[in-house]
């Protein structure tokens, strides 16, 4: 049933205070009659809701009350900006284009803690931040929001009446119920789909939107792994936010600065494949769900490491050593402009101009120095045109563009995506088809990808029939991600999901997967498996799931050989495992995961677990302490290639990471954050082959005897340690000073033949860098300046 509400304009605007105490506000409309879609859809939420809608010249206001029969059931425990936790939140949504697939969503808890969401056919991001007002109170008949939205947080068609999607949300906490003004069936794919209707906003105009956020930062850094080196730097910067007209957004960063982005997560990577890190940085993570869409744009590729790197310790002569050699481009600048047209066109455009690196090699007999560009001039380029269709249909192009001075490699790939939902919503086909062109000094290389799918996307069974393709010379990772190639893959998922609450369970889901693989290149059997998982979340509102899976044919292995010309036989096999994950609601709760996988090679099995238990001490503190290790034993790998043979090797690889993530808040706009992780991970080898090229097996081989104790020459140990602590004030609205302490450890000396503890006391002893740095960032309003002034 699709819900409708009239605006009330009104000439003076409510004082947000949270008390819903200015008269203006018995003018508005209400609504009410709030319906659940958890624990149990298409039932009256438990308690009653209230919603009040007002608009001006300048914004609209929301006033929410959130009755409670019992006001110290509220959950009401502070978080970090952005962050849901475990509290009780109030939301609005808006679909101001009834696409039914893009939007934004705005919350607040009852401690004051905003949230700021971008909703695509991705999903959902909190990475988005947009300037807008909020304040609450708690009294006797529950709780109560007021929001002040301005139009410029907001994006709309120009039109003389405004028709849009909306849905108001309230998360009851300590139910795990979460209630919709207008009916959101779990049943139903799509989100957006389910908004109500927000009529009777007439003659408004979107403002100018400018915005600037100057900052400055000052970063000192102490580096014991250079002779106890330290260095200063004070930066200034700024970013802007301009509207271009009522649809398209402006955004560039002017002299960038990422001083204070988390340091990634090392591994010891002893795979084929590239380790994928997480994106840290604000303006990359900010606004760039329309880039995403194809996954041909991973922002990390930006301001990476020089792309060679490397060359500074290959290219050197007789007495030379490297004494400079920057591990990170420098950005220039970036810019971002994206935003959609009335008739539901998404246009999206992103640079960033990369600066050249150099490193310096000092001869040290005669004290020279000379440079080596390890980095050219380098432009990069997105671009990006998203069409909706009906709801939860749309087709997308995307092309993503790497040009470099010089000899070095440009490349170009390209993409269409689409989904065409049936008029019901219930079937889809869906799927994408790319190509990518690479010209170098060596020639040229263009390669293709494409998907095919069908599936029935809503009901309490759900699926999907697929087909994917990927040529051998397919390459999009100048600016994208992709780790594998020459592979032909079809595929078939299944899922079953139960709602509404039966027995001791809330919900329940159960999915099954079966994938055959085979290559692109020649047709050569690759992989054929099935995978079986269950979920149920239970009425004391714990969770268990259980899984299974097996290999029951012996796999042509072409990428551990690093090789499409020979495979390994890799053998059969079967895993399984499961999670617990206790109330979070609770001062104390515990998330357990074990994993086994079973060969059919004698003596050769993996093992993980995780424990990681969860501390809530007070509503203002909060940390997890987990812990995981993952052992492999006889793990067959590659090691390097002899005399025209790939050579393997069997060995044991253990890893174990230990971490602290935490949490103090102040209050709503102040707290203190910390993030600890240890990294240990070792390889020991017991033996060597050699791979017979005719049927993939395992022949003896005379490379590298391992020792009378044991060890071999290839056996490898790597540490890492980091630390970020982080202080956050956000003195006024988009307003903020950061002060942040990294310290990072990485370490490939440590002794094999020690426990965890002496590692760890090994690792904390080693040549560090310790990082500190503050940053002030001032949000200005060009319209309150232009007030002001």
């Amino acid at each position: 049933m699709l819900r409708s509400m009239n605006a009330t304009f009104v000439d003076d605007a409510p004082q947000i205070d949270g008390l819903l105490s200015d008269e203006i506000w018995k003018s508005s409309n209400v609504v009410g009659d709030f319906i659940q879609s958890t624990p149990k859809p298409e039932v009256d939420g438990s308690q009653k809701t209230e919603v009040r809608f007002l608009y001006d010249n300048e914004a609209i206001y929301i006033g929410a009350r959130m009755y409670e029969e019992n006001p110290k059931d509220i959950y009401n425990f502070l978080t970090e900006r952005d962050w849901f936790g475990n509290a009780d939140f109030f939301i609005v949504v808006f679909n101001t284009y009834r696409d039914g697939i893009n939007g934004e969503g705005f919350a607040v808890t009852p401690a004051g803690v905003q949230i700021d969401i971008k909703y695509s056919s991705d999903g959902e991001s909190n990475s988005w931040d947009a300037v807008w007002e909020s304040a609450t109170s708690i009294d006797d008949k529950g709780w109560v929001a007021e929001i002040k939205i301005p139009y410029s947080a907001l994006r709309f068609p120009e039109s003389e009446e405004q028709l849009w999607g909306i849905n108001f949300g309230r998360e009851i906490r300590r139910n795990r119920e979460r209630d919709w003004w207008n009916l959101v069936n779990p049943r139903i794919d799509g989100f957006l789909t389910q908004t109500g209707e927000l009529k009777g906003i007439k003659n408004i105009k979107p403002p100018t939107r400018l915005f600037f956020f100057p900052y400055t930062s000052a970063i000192l850094e102490h580096n014991s792994a250079q002779g106890g080196s330290e260095s200063y730097s004070f930066n200034g910067g700024m970013d802007v936010k301009y509207g271009i007209n009522d649809a398209f957004t402006l955004d560039m960063t002017l002299i960038p600065d990422f001083g204070q982005a988390r340091f990634d997560n090392q591994v010891l990577n002893l795979t084929q494949f590239e380790v994928q890190f997480n994106e840290n940085r604000q303006f990359f993570t900010e606004g760039v769900e329309l880039f995403n869409k194809a996954g041909i744009f991973y922002s990390r590729r930006v301001g990476d490491r020089p792309l060679n790197f490397n060359a500074a310790n290959n290219d050197l002569a007789i007495n030379e050593v490297v004494e400079e050699n920057p591990n990170q481009s420098r950005l220039i600048n970036a810019t971002k402009i994206s935003g959609r047209t009335k008739g539901g066109l998404g246009i999206g455009v992103f640079n960033a101009l990369e600066n050249r690196t150099f490193a310096e090699i000092k001869n040290i007999e005669s004290g020279k120095t000379r440079s080596l560009k390890t980095n050219p001039l380098t432009n990069y380029n997105m671009l990006v045109f998203d069409q909706v269709l009906r709801k939860n249909s749309f087709i997308t192009f995307s092309n993503a563009n790497t040009s470099r001075e010089g000899i070095y490699d440009d490349a170009n790939v390209s993409q269409l995506d689409f989904q065409l939902a049936d008029k019901s919503n219930k079937y889809a086909i869906r799927g994408y088809a790319g190509m990518s062109h690479i010209e170098s000094n060596s020639g040229v290389k263009s390669g293709s990808n494409w998907q095919a799918a069908f599936a029935k996307i809503s009901g309490n069974f759900t699926f999907e029939l697929s087909q994917e393709q990927i040529s051998k010379d397919y390459d999009p990772n100048d600016l994208g991600f992709l780790n594998i190639t020459n592979i032909r893959r079809s595929g078939f998922f299944a899922q079953y999901a139960r709602y509404k609450p039966f027995s001791i369970f809330n919900f329940a889901r159960h999915s099954f997967d079966v994938i055959y693989e085979s290559l692109d290149q020649g047709g050569e059997f690759v992989n054929f498996a099935m995978n079986w998982s269950t979920v149920y979340s239970l009425k004391s509102f714990h969770a268990i799931g259980l899984n299974a899976g097996i290999e029951p044919i012996r796999t042509n292995d072409y990428f551990e050989t690093r090789s499409f010309e020979q495979y390994y036989n890799f053998p059969t096999n079967y895993n399984f495992g499961g999670f617990f994950s206790s109330d979070y609601s609770r001062p104390f709760a515990l998330d357990i995961r074990i994993q086994n996988r079973f060969f059919d090679e004698p003596g050769r099995r993996n093992f993980f677990y995780s424990i990681a238990p969860r501390f809530r001490p007070n509503d203002k503190l909060f940390f997890v302490i987990g812990h995981n290790k993952d052992k492999r034993r006889n793990e067959i790998g590659f090691v390097t290639n002899q005399n025209d043979s790939i050579i393997f090797g069997s060995r044991l690889v253990e890893e174990f990471e230990s971490f602290i993530n935490g949490s103090y808040i102040f209050n709503n706009r102040m707290a203190l954050s910390l993030n600890l992780r240890h990294y240990w991970s070792t390889a020991r080898y017991n033996r060597f082959n050699r791979v017979d090229p005719g049927n993939g097996d395992l022949l003896s081989t005379d490379y590298l005897e391992i020792n009378e104790n044991g060890t071999s020459s290839e056996d490898i140990s790597f540490n890492a340690f980091n630390i970020d602590l982080g202080f956050n004030w956000r003195f006024a609205p988009g307003s903020e000073i950061n002060v942040v302490w990294k310290n990072i450890i990485i370490d490939e000396g440590t002794p094999l033949d020690i426990n965890y503890y002496q590692d760890l006391e090994n690792t904390i002893k080693a040549p560090q860098i310790n990082n500190f740095s503050i940053k002030v960032l001032y949000f200005i309003d060009y319209l309150s300046l232009k007030k002001k002034v």
